[in-house]
């Protein structure tokens, strides 16, 4: 899998607002593009992250007048990022590792797209066809191959009719 970056399955598209926007028009924003976050700038530079979770919890939850707030008033400050170089593997590493659903992804200082749990579930066939590929590597360099029953990595597999089955599958079932 290490073939495959961030940049491969970002969101390239950023759609982010600034630090003095409505909360009301920062939802409605959200609502229009149908997306679940914003990306909050000051002067182009990435100051925070406002998910529909925190519209839920720090305005609805706590009865607080959404006519009053701005998107700083709201928004997540410590943002967990990564870079477009970064493995993907490695970057949902950070996702589950910090709890995250959403990671900018940040080029030096600009802010270039954003990777989200979305964006890894797109690139879901990606990721299998470079697991198995990554297997058959590993595979190839140790010298063995995989049992046509069980489909486990063997040394000592034996054809038997037609097929290549390890020993343990040709134990368990003499008939084959």
């Amino acid at each position: 899998m290490s073939n495959i970056k961030v940049e491969d399955a970002m969101t390239k598209k950023i759609i982010k607002v600034d630090s003095n926007e409505s909360v009301i028009n920062v939802a409605i924003k959200m609502k229009e593009k149908d997306i679940g976050s914003m990306l909050v700038c000051d002067e182009n530079k990435l100051i925070g992250l406002i998910t529909s979770e925190d519209l839920v919890k720090r305005i609805i939850v706590l009865k607080k007048d959404s006519n009053e707030l701005k998107a700083t008033d709201v928004m997540t400050k410590k943002l967990v990022t990564t870079t477009p170089d970064e493995d993907l593997a490695e970057a949902i590493r950070i996702m589950i590792d910090k709890s995250v659903q959403r990671l900018p992804v940040i080029d030096g200082k600009k802010l270039v797209g954003i990777l989200t749990d979305g964006d890894i579930l797109r690139m879901a066939p990606h990721l299998v066809e470079s697991l198995v590929e990554s297997r058959k590597e590993i595979e190839s360099e140790m010298g063995g191959d995989m049992c046509e029953v069980c489909g486990n990595y063997s040394e000592n597999l034996r054809k038997i009719n037609g097929q290549w089955i390890c020993e343990e599958c040709n134990e368990a079932s003499p008939e084959i």
